[in-house]
């Protein structure tokens, strides 16, 4: 009986030992951002998932004292050792109404079936720099459904634009308005399938989504013009159209269950009433004539490049990183056109990515790193090869990244084996000729299945050990 105690024991441990390292592999966390901040800012509490491709749905708690506004969601693409590398990062923001230390209680969080914990922490607000005393319960915000200032209850579908170019982006915002000094009772009446047929509506066709996801209504207090409402927003995304027609966003409507002057208690004595958003319409502008105008980025963008060494002899690899960064739809910029040239050879670029996605704005950078074999010596300025045109809508106008960077390339031409530079544009020739039916080896597969295996060998031990 103590032998078979003792081989369960060990069977239990390689059991343990086997879970935590597979929990690792696909691990999930919650962070927080800074634990000091003033009133103008907000504390950031974050969900990170690692190799994850969807963006799972996030609910964030309630914290008493603090007011939930808004979520953004950051993706980062990269390859490591030849490996695709996610990262998705649902992040929600918590203002403080005053200063003072704020208790976080420890909480749970279910994300993609996985229970996360957070123990409780201290977070620190203290009066913003101008030193308000008197600082405002609600945020003001322009609303044009509430021109007259006379509706208590009305349903809202605001853009942030009225005009934008083709590919340049927009926001789209569906909320509902309530007075505070309503006299009527509201609650939200089969909310889930009103939502979808809204959305159904509103969603232009001829556009690319990004939103960050509004999985519950969140409430906050706002002043529209000296009036005050309960907002609760519904839907938050931004769009870029693709083709130069305007964007329509018809009058939506919305059902909800309505007590007047709190009279009714039962649920057979509420009334079903309907609120309709105004109607909006969305310029959509083309761009100006240019032989890359349907093909260019549109946005506000700039460049950060990085080479790995300035000084490389001919035929030593150095690699070039070019980098931009900016607001615009991040994942459809292309990369750059490099030309062909008998005094390198210019690898294709791995790709990486970040996106985050708020209702404000979408921004991120996208990186192209190139691997860069010279072949000859002298003084190359890299903006020969390395140049990015997109459409800046600051300046509305085409505009040009390019390299500010020099290579120094010292010592004898590089000879390739078996090819002349007068008859070879580079290390790609007869590429086509190299036989790529073989796969590279997947070691981190081979080691889930080895573990999978090594799971089985040990149900089929501990079954043999209690039939003994």
């Amino acid at each position: 009986m103590g032998m078979k105690l003792y081989a369960l024991l060990n069977i239990f441990l390689c059991f343990s030992a086997i879970a935590s390292a597979q929990s690792i592999e696909n691990a999930a966390t919650i962070e927080y951002g800074s634990k000091n901040l003033t009133l103008d800012h907000p504390l950031l509490i974050s969900v990170v998932l690692r190799d994850v491709e969807t963006r799972p749905s996030v609910i964030f708690p309630e914290i008493k004292d603090l007011e939930k506004r808004s979520k953004s969601a950051t993706s980062s693409v990269s390859t490591v050792d030849g490996r695709k590398v996610v990262i998705q990062t649902i992040t929600q923001e918590y203002y403080a109404a005053k200063a003072g230390n704020y208790l976080i209680p420890e909480f749970n969080l279910t994300v993609n079936n996985v229970r996360l914990h957070s123990d409780e922490t201290m977070v620190v607000f203290a009066k913003s720099s101008e030193d308000k005393n008197n600082l405002p319960t609600a945020e003001n915000v322009e609303v044009t459904e509430a021109d007259d200032n006379s509706q208590s209850v009305f349903l809202s579908v605001q853009t942030d634009r009225k005009e934008v170019y083709i590919r340049q982006g927009f926001a789209v915002r569906i909320s509902l308005y309530i007075a505070e000094n309503a006299p009527v009772e509201m609650e939200f009446y089969r909310f889930n399938a009103q939502l979808q047929g809204i959305l159904k509506a509103i969603r232009p066709v001829n556009c690319w989504e990004e939103n960050v996801g509004v999985e519950e209504i969140i409430k906050r207090k706002v002043t529209i013009r000296g009036r005050r409402f309960a907002e609760y927003n519904m839907y938050q995304a931004r769009f870029f159209p693709i083709t130069s027609e305007d964007i329509e966003l018809p009058s939506v409507k919305l059902n909800m269950l309505v007590t007047e002057s709190g009279r009714a208690v039962n649920v057979q004595n509420k009334l079903v009433k309907a609120f309709r958003s105004r109607p909006l319409r969305v310029v959509v502008k083309q761009l100006p004539d240019h032989p890359l105008r349907d093909q260019v980025a549109v946005g506000q963008y700039s460049l950060r490049e990085r080479l790995s060494s300035d000084l490389v002899y001919p035929g030593e690899s150095v690699r070039y990183m070019f980098k931009i960064e900016g607001v615009g739809n991040i994942k459809a910029i292309p990369a750059p056109v490099v030309p062909a040239s008998s005094s390198f050879d210019i690898y294709p670029p791995e790709e990486s990515q970040v996106v985050k996605r708020s209702y404000q704005s979408v921004i991120g950078e996208k990186t192209f790193d190139y691997f860069v074999v010279p072949r000859k010596d002298g003084e190359f300025p890299l903006g020969r090869y390395f140049h990015w045109i997109y459409f800046n809508v600051e300046k509305e106008k085409y505009d040009t990244l390019s390299s500010a960077t020099s290579l120094e390339v010292r010592g004898d031409e590089y000879k390739l084996t078996n090819l002349s530079l007068s008859g070879s544009s580079g290390l790609y020739d007869n590429l086509e000729n190299l036989d790529s039916s073989s796969e590279t080896i997947d070691y981190k597969k081979i080691l889930k299945d080895l573990t999978n295996i090594l799971i089985v060998l040990l149900l089929v031990t501990m079954i043999w050990v209690f039939r003994k």
